[in-house]
């Protein structure tokens, strides 16, 4: 029996706080773009904010920044003929700046809202809404397309999230797998590697799921629950789930950047019943 719902391809209503100067916030640079596609990292030394203005055209504008997006630096490049004339660009830089601003006064709550939508979706909502709303701040919803799914009705685990080792840290490349009601440590993901390319991957289950906790200590005693062991074909399809976990995050991740800079969330990232 699988251990997660079997789903290929579904939609999730996921609502987003936008906060009010993103309604508007692209009248400027109206007939500049045409399907663009932006994108925002931030990281606690810099953050960018990356343009690429039109579908199919090989141009690009970045703005990054150390500490204040105002002072960041902006440039623009593109391969063959430049695709603004100066005074487009400009408008272009200031929008930029500008959205800049409202995302870096709101990138917690995007890391919160994306996040949120990880859970809840690997939880098996079809919806995720956010519990509060701040004075002045709207709810906007995009329909996301997703490979997450909850977990299998009968499955004996039920939620399994998977994440670095805490002990060895992100880089060591070990991943635990745990059961999110209890905390039971349920496997191990061991990758090895030969310079920057990856030797090995295997999947080590607990022997005893109540043995180990997630930190790597030992919790001795017995299961309440007493259930069976985790297989390597479980830790494969959580390991699976994972990576549609985050494809998920990033996704919501951009759809915010969209609406917050008074775009419309991309295409490539929205549900349709094709899965396109």
């Amino acid at each position: 029996m699988s251990a997660v719902a079997t789903v290929l391809w579904r939609g999730l209503t996921v609502g987003l706080v936008v906060p009010a100067r993103a309604f508007g916030a692209a009248v400027d640079i109206d007939g500049l773009l045409i399907e663009p596609d932006l994108h925002f990292a931030a990281t606690p030394t810099t953050s960018r904010l990356m343009l690429m203005p039109r579908a199919g055209a090989f141009s690009r504008l970045l703005l990054e920044w150390e500490t204040l997006p105002e002072i960041g630096v902006f440039t623009a490049s593109a391969w063959g003929p430049a695709p603004f004339a100066d005074t487009e660009l400009a408008r272009l830089e200031t929008w930029m700046r500008d959205v800049a601003v409202t995302l870096h006064s709101t990138r917690d709550r995007i890391r919160e809202a994306s996040e949120r939508a990880v859970h809840d979706a690997s939880s098996g909502l079809d919806t995720s809404l956010p519990t509060t709303v701040p004075e002045g701040a709207h709810v906007v919803s995009a329909v996301v397309g997703t490979r997450v799914s909850g977990p299998h009705p009968d499955a004996p685990f039920g939620v399994v999230d998977v994440s670095p080792a805490r002990a060895t840290g992100p880089e060591s490349g070990e991943m635990l797998f745990t059961q999110r009601s209890t905390g039971r440590l349920l496997g191990r993901r061991i990758t090895t590697r030969d310079g920057d390319e990856i030797a090995s991957a295997r999947f080590e289950p607990a022997v005893d799921a109540s043995d180990t906790s997630a930190d790597g200590t030992s919790a001795h005693g017995t299961s309440a629950d007493g259930a069976r062991a985790a297989t390597e074909a479980d830790l494969a399809e959580w390991y699976e789930q994972h990576i549609f976990r985050e494809v998920l995050f990033d996704d919501v991740w951009q759809v915010y950047v969209h609406l917050a800079a008074g775009l419309e969330p991309p295409v490539s990232v929205l549900y349709t019943a094709f899965g396109g």
